[in-house]
């Protein structure tokens, strides 16, 4: 558990570090797909916490194959880091707005 927190930790950490970097900034905004990549948290940090699983062995019990175990943690713990900072209702909550 502390080694998932550590992960977890790490990760918001390197994505904070890698979003105010200047050298990251120029070279994500030189193509479109890589600024749509940069500018979407979910999808940059998914791939930055599938970065950093090779480094830290996270342990899934039910899974023994090493890539999707890494897919899976990366996964989930974007989507966890993600919640905590923006807010469960704020990711999750639907707006109706009704012309009268």
């Amino acid at each position: 558990m502390i080694d998932f927190l550590l992960y977890l930790g790490s990760g918001k950490l390197l994505l904070f570090l890698l979003k105010k970097f200047p050298p990251t900034q120029v070279f994500m905004n030189k193509e479109e797909s890589l600024q749509q990549l940069y500018n979407c948290d979910l999808c940059f940090g998914f791939w930055v916490y599938l970065f950093l699983s090779f480094f830290m062995d996270i342990k899934v019990d039910q899974v023994k194959n090493s890539l999707v175990r890494r897919l899976l943690v990366a996964a989930i713990s974007t989507l966890l880091s993600q919640c905590s900072s923006v807010g469960y209702s704020e990711l999750f909550t639907t707006i109706r707005v009704f012309n009268k």
